[in-house]
């Protein structure tokens, strides 16, 4: 058995504090109902689609990685960019894997997921317009908001707080060195549910961090409603070391990148 499917097999359920976490799984949020399909899912990734990072393997490369790992549910959630395709949600569904529509927005130069935007909501680019947007069928989540980098959303999260359907549990931490700690409180005082996804941008894909959702049938509407009703459970478990460091190396390319003025390039392309 594998690291990280030892990590896993080993988890109970108990409630998660940051302040105290010692590398073992953790679990958060409500429990199951029993009579609900329990879905393991991944809410966001990206793949080699999206055009701000650059990112080596193809959506289909990373379905049938989750489809291995016994996930149910994946969205890809590439930059400014919806990569969601009929054939793509027909590959999925083969594997047995359930794709949902997502996007991550840079909304005034802060990254925000939506899954399954309308149009407006996936055109938007500023809070304003965010508002705006008809978000009733869609999930808003708040991704890594407390991470050490400028397009975290740091402070914009609570100003927008009535935005936010959900907060995200990134994949990529230490057990002392956690920038989740922030989330974990900002959900619970605002009462919203956690969402635990992997943020993958390099291979390999991260089994450590991942949501439960109970949902009434599986389909995206259905997942869209359990998350809005809070029937999810983060389960999570530190990563390893080198795991760590590949992030910190493709970050570091990707800010490198950045000053070379690929994103600009890549807004051009959108145009």
């Amino acid at each position: 058995m594998s690291r990280s499917r030892h990590c896993l097999a080993r988890a109970g359920r108990v409630t998660v504090d940051t302040a105290r976490l010692r590398g073992k799984p953790r679990r958060m949020g409500r429990r199951s109902r029993g009579f609900m399909p329990r879905l393991k899912a991944d809410l966001h990734t990206h793949c080699s689609d999206d055009r701000y990072d650059r990112v080596a393997f193809s959506a289909e490369t990373l379905i049938d990685t989750v489809a291995e790992q016994g996930y149910d549910v994946l969205a890809i959630a590439c930059h400014v960019r919806l990569v969601h395709t009929p054939a793509l949600v027909e590959y999925a569904r083969r594997r047995g894997v359930l794709l949902i529509p997502a996007i991550e927005l840079m909304v005034e130069s802060k990254h925000i997921v939506v899954l399954n935007p309308g149009e407006a909501a996936a055109r938007a680019s500023t809070f304003a317009e965010l508002r705006a947007a008809d978000r009733s069928e869609s999930v808003v989540l708040a991704p890594h908001p407390y991470y050490p980098d400028p397009s975290c959303l740091h402070g914009r999260l609570v100003e927008n707080i009535d935005l936010f359907d959900a907060v995200e549990y990134c994949a990529t931490y230490k057990r002392l060195l956690n920038p989740n700690g922030p989330a974990v409180r900002t959900a619970r005082r605002f009462g919203l549910p956690m969402i635990g996804s992997s943020d993958i941008h390099a291979m390999p894909h991260c089994p450590h961090t991942f949501t439960w959702i109970d949902a009434e049938e599986v389909s995206v509407a259905g997942v869209v409603q359990a998350i809005r009703a809070g029937r999810v459970e983060v389960e999570t478990c530190p990563r390893p070391l080198k795991d760590i460091m590949s992030m910190f190396t493709f970050y570091f390319s990707y800010h490198v990148r950045t000053l070379g003025g690929l994103r600009k390039e890549a807004a051009a392309w959108d145009e």
